[in-house]
């Protein structure tokens, strides 16, 4: 559907239908990208706001960055270890995306602080 077509549609559809919409739009997108984890992905995308999902749905870049970041995340909390029901609750984008740069930031920092340790040496 083309994305024209599919932002009418949703702005005459009943909130609890959009979410289906944009999911049924986003899912095949997201599973060309990465199968193992389609379903996953696309929920996590799903709780982005509206505007920020159908970004994705007409670029193919953005999705695919998306997607990446989504997978970044996930990857996150398996290194974690938490049980299923924290990791469950921690897999929303929006909510991990400055949680997912922390852990970049301070892992470079770690990795920088050994490089001069070991030049030291």
């Amino acid at each position: 559907m083309p994305i024209h077509a599919l932002a009418t549609a949703l702005a005459n559809a009943p909130p609890e239908q959009q979410r289906t919409m944009l999911g049924e739009a986003l899912y095949p997108l997201v599973d060309s990208l990465e199968h193992d984890s389609a379903a996953k992905v696309t929920g996590m995308l799903l709780e982005m706001d509206q505007p920020e999902v159908l970004h994705p749905i007409e670029s193919l870049d953005a999705l695919k960055a998306k997607v990446v970041e989504a997978m970044g995340v996930l990857r996150n909390v398996a290194q974690q270890g938490n049980s299923p029901a924290d990791q469950l609750a921690s897999l929303s984008l929006k909510d991990n995306l400055k949680d997912s740069e922390d852990i970049e930031e301070t892992a470079a920092r770690e990795e920088e602080g050994r490089s001069v340790s070991k030049a030291e040496c």
